[in-house]
């Protein structure tokens, strides 16, 4: 018999346990500080100022079995002028009976809140975690990705959804190489003259953070899915990275003195994060994190935009040719996530550059 109970704050560790329960032998598996965790599904986390959520268990014999959060972002409602709801945090053993009654209770939750379509998994919206692991079950995720068990895929579906759209993680070593066609098009672009490329100025960072935001909100404002960060949320994004990114790992392009595109490129944190288990309170632990990140020899671009109006000029494959040169060359790989499976002009550029596909991510939606 399948229970399911609406977490409240008080009841907030253990939903924020349960994942570390389900995958505790799982070599791949990577989760969060708990403390982080914590942190984002606070109430007062700015967030939740124009999202409402509810948070859901299930439960056999007294025995927690799965967890849901299901979501309204206003946000994204107001920008894509629709009435969308979200399902994240999903977790649950291989059992179909337990994530039917999750979902089955979570979607009434969205009816009564207006919503007549539903999207997932969210952790909570494309600006963090997003979307479910599909192929590629055989590596430790790149930092920031999810990593789930294979069977979450035929659970999702056997609740009612499907396919709404694919994103592609693509992997990049020093050994490959680019294409002739991708030097020449950087060549003729870098020719033109005008061009700089600069490190963040980690001593300005929020100047550097608002000229990073205007560009990543320009650039991918008619991307599927996309809401825009507002200054606190790239502030937060700032703020979380500082400790981590490394200036090889970072790049803002001028054109004649304007800034007109930039990358962040870190370090695969998920390293460390596997060793901690969520928690820093293991002294070993911690003295065996910090002497694993000094020797972490992958990472990922989390973020690239380059502005509408510079586009089409080979701007963006000069920032990916600067990623490889010197930042593939002081890691031994990277990961470019996530790409969505039909923006066709970037993943002809992206393999162009000597990358290829090995990890594919799914996002689903059910109509109520």
């Amino acid at each position: 018999m399948v229970e399911i109970k609406e977490i409240t704050s008080k009841d907030l560790n253990a939903f924020i346990d349960f994942p570390f329960e389900l995958y505790k032998d799982d070599p791949y598996w990577v989760g969060e500080l708990k403390a982080e965790t914590h942190k984002l599904l606070r109430a007062d986390n700015p967030f939740w100022r124009h999202s409402t959520r509810k948070l859901f268990m299930a439960y056999e014999g007294g025995k927690p079995v799965g967890r849901l959060c299901v979501l309204v972002n206003r946000k994204y409602n107001e920008y894509h002028h629709t009435n969308l709801g979200f399902f994240g945090f999903f977790d649950c053993i291989n059992d179909d009976a337990v994530a039917t009654a999750l979902f089955k209770v979570g979607e009434a939750y969205l009816r009564a809140q207006g919503v007549t379509t539903v999207r997932g998994p969210a952790n909570p919206s494309s600006n963090h975690t997003y979307g479910l692991l599909v192929e590629g079950f055989d590596s430790i995720p790149a930092i920031m990705m999810p990593y789930n068990y294979p069977y979450y895929a035929d659970l999702i579906e056997k609740a009612g959804f499907s396919k709404a759209k694919d994103l592609l993680a693509f992997k990049r070593s020093r050994d490959d190489q680019f294409s002739p066609r991708f030097l020449k098009i950087c060549e003729r672009c870098e020719k033109k003259g005008g061009i700089t490329l600069r490190r963040l100025d980690l001593k300005n960072l929020e100047k550097e953070a608002e000229i990073i935001r205007e560009i990543y909100n320009k650039a991918w404002s008619e991307n599927w899915g996309f809401v825009p960060l507002d200054a606190q949320e790239m502030q937060d994004i700032v703020r979380e990275l500082k400790p981590i990114v490394r200036l090889e790992g970072t790049c803002v392009l001028e054109e004649n003195g304007v800034p007109a595109g930039f990358y962040i490129c870190i370090p695969n944190m998920n390293r460390v994060l596997k060793i901690l288990r969520g928690s820093l309170c293991n002294p070993w632990r911690v003295l065996k994190a910090l002497w694993t990140w000094k020797r972490i020899k992958d990472a990922r671009l989390i973020m690239l935009g380059v502005l509408p109006e510079f586009r089409k000029r080979g701007i963006d494959l000069i920032l990916i040719k600067h990623i490889v040169t010197h930042g593939v060359a002081v890691w031994d790989w990277a990961e470019l996530s996530w790409v969505l499976e039909d923006n066709v002009g970037m993943l002809r550029g992206i393999e162009e550059c000597g990358c290829h596909p090995y990890k594919r991510y799914r996002v689903y939606e059910k109509t109520l």
